[in-house]
This record gives structure tokens, sequence and C-alpha cells, in this order.
């Protein structure tokens, strides 16, 4: 593990604070952002670059390093809506986490298994039995795609078939619209 990621870790963990492991921010306007997907954990570290995602083998790595126990989905639009939501401190939430960090492929149950955060005025945290794509059938009530491995975190995590999404690499939070503004987000935390 290198010394910048300890330290970085250290601090998280000392804190109790949370680990920002994947970010992408529209800071120019472009159609679609170029993604830069890390297959280590420790490409976290080149988060500042706003086009960073973690792929479910470096969760995996990560949950290895640090055992943590929650995620947190936080995407926002400056002409749309804010989706922020974490996952709950037990077996529901837990779950989500084994899902996430490719520790199963079992698709978690959505609802129950997360809370929404003071900011979030999305439409998608309100209709969570509707969420998830699973053996060849739309919302089923589950977290995820089926068929989405690698991707899993940031494509497809989270939505309802033709309404709301979360997809990172066609910049859609909480909608069905790829247009992007400056100052649009999409972040995954853990703790």
């Amino acid at each position: 593990m290198s010394k910048k990621i300890k330290s970085l870790l250290f601090l998280v963990v000392v804190s109790g604070g949370w680990l920002l492991v994947s970010k992408v921010a529209i800071d120019e306007l472009l159609a679609t952002p170029q993604l830069s997907v890390e297959t280590t954990y420790q490409g976290i570290s080149s988060y500042h670059n706003n086009r960073t995602v973690l792929s479910q083998s470096a969760m995996n790595e990560l949950r290895a390093h640090l055992s943590f126990t929650q995620l947190r989905f936080h995407c926002s639009k400056q002409q749309g809506r804010t989706f922020h939501v974490t996952t709950v401190t037990n077996s529901t939430g837990e779950a989500v986490v084994q899902y996430f960090s490719g520790q199963t492929d079992v698709q978690p149950e959505a609802c129950g298994s997360f809370v929404k955060m003071d900011n979030d005025d999305s439409l998608m945290s309100g209709v969570c039995h509707k969420w998830g794509f699973e053996a060849g059938v739309y919302r089923v009530g589950k977290w995820g795609h089926d068929g989405n491995n690698q991707n899993r975190l940031y494509k497809h995590p989270a939505f309802v078939d033709s309404l709301y999404h979360w997809i990172v690499g066609i910049s859609m939070c909480d909608d069905w619209i790829s247009d992007v503004s400056f100052g649009d987000f999409w972040k995954v935390y853990v703790r």
C-alpha cells in the first residue's frame, strides 16, 4: 500500500469520516465525460481529475484493506435534482456493500437498505420498490442491473427503467436526460 493511500485511509478511519472513492464532476462542458476506470483501489488518489470511478475489483480490494460498512451515493445536476442516499448499518445495508464490493453477485433489496440525506430531493429515492433489473425483468426493487459486473458502481447502481437513472458515463442523475451543466457531479463514498 502506498504511503499516500495509507495516510489517506488513516485520516479517514481516525476521523470517522467518509472516504471519497469515485468522483466525476463536470468541469468543462463535454457531452459525455471520459471516465478513468481504476482497477485498483490505489486509483482513488487520482480523484482530483474529476473522472475517477472504481471497478468492482478495485472496491473488493479496498474492502480488504479498509473494512467499510457503508456506502454513500451522491449525484446532483444544476438543472435537475439531487440523489443523495447512505446505506444503513444493518444486514440489509451490508448486502449492498457486499454487492458493490464484488463479494457477491446477489442483487440486494433496495427498500430498507438506505436512508435519504437531508438534501436529497430525488424522485428515485421514493420509489425503491421499482428499482433495478434482474433476470430479464425491470422494476424488481433491487440495486443494480443484472449483467453489470465491473462497472456496477457507476452504471445503473440505482435506477427506475425509463424514468430515473444513476449512470455516470452518460451523465444521468435522477433523470433520463444526458444534458450536463458546469458543476454537475457523481460521487461515491465509503465509511
